[in-house]
Parts: structure tokens; C-alpha cells; sequence
């Protein structure tokens, strides 16, 4: 028997679900990237009087904005689901997309946790000189 093409959720919602992680991993990695480089050759050109404590506040606000709303996605992922519109059919589907999207989700907090706490290692602008 073939299911009615009409109640399965399309193909965009659920790849935004699964992927939410990843995708906001990516976008703090950006982010994160795009904010120290600016910050540092403005720094370097003498445009702006800021010390890589700046630079470096500026990241950590970042990554912490970013592993929230990340812990919240993980503690939360039905309302993440509804909001995103995916309503998978089944209870198995339901429960499995929501593990998969946990599990990328953890994998991204830990990415975004790494990008973030690398800014504190060396100079934030040593290596744009």
C-alpha cells in the first residue's frame, strides 16, 4: 500500500531540522571569523583604538549566544520541529529524526564550544599582521 504523497512533510523542513546544528555551527564559525578579521584589520590600520580583549569579549559573546541557543534546540527539539513546521508521520520517524537532530546537534555545541574557546589561546590579531 502506498502512503498519500499529500501528509508527508517535505523535504526542505526536514533537512532544516535535521541539519539545525550543523547549520548554526556554520554560521557561528562565520560569524565568529568575520567579527575577528574586521575587528583586527580595522584594529591594524589604526582606524579603531581596541585591545584584542575586545576582539576576544566580542567571540566569547559569540559562542556563548550560540551554545544556548544550541542547548536550547537540544533540550527542546519538538518545539524546534513545530516551528520549523516538520511533523514527520509516525511515532518511529518522529522519534528518530529527533535523535539524529540531538546528535548533530551535541556535535555542533562542540564545534562551536572549540571555534570559541580558540580565540583565548594566542593573540586574537596576531595572526592578521
Amino acid at each position: 500500500m502506498m502512503k498519500d504523497a499529500g501528509n508527508e512533510t517535505p523535504i526542505a523542513r526536514a533537512i532544516l531540522f535535521l541539519l539545525i546544528g550543523p547549520i548554526s555551527w556554520g554560521g557561528h564559525f562565520f560569524l565568529v571569523y568575520a567579527f575577528q578579521s574586521v575587528t583586527c584589520a580595522l584594529r591594524g590600520g589604526n582606524y579603531l583604538v581596541m585591545s584584542p580583549a575586545v576582539v576576544a569579549a566580542g567571540v566569547i559573546l559569540l559562542t556563548l549566544v550560540f551554545a544556548l541557543l544550541l542547548l536550547l534546540a537540544l533540550r527542546f527539539p519538538r518545539p524546534v520541529a513545530r516551528m520549523l513546521r516538520y511533523a514527520p508521520s509516525g511515532k518511529d520517524n518522529q522519534e528518530f529524526s529527533i535523535h539524529v537532530a540531538q546528535l548533530l546537534i551535541v556535535l555542533s555545541l562542540v564545534g562551536v564550544v572549540w571555534t570559541g574557546t580558540a580565540v583565548l589561546l594566542p593573540d586574537a590579531c596576531g595572526q592578521l599582521r
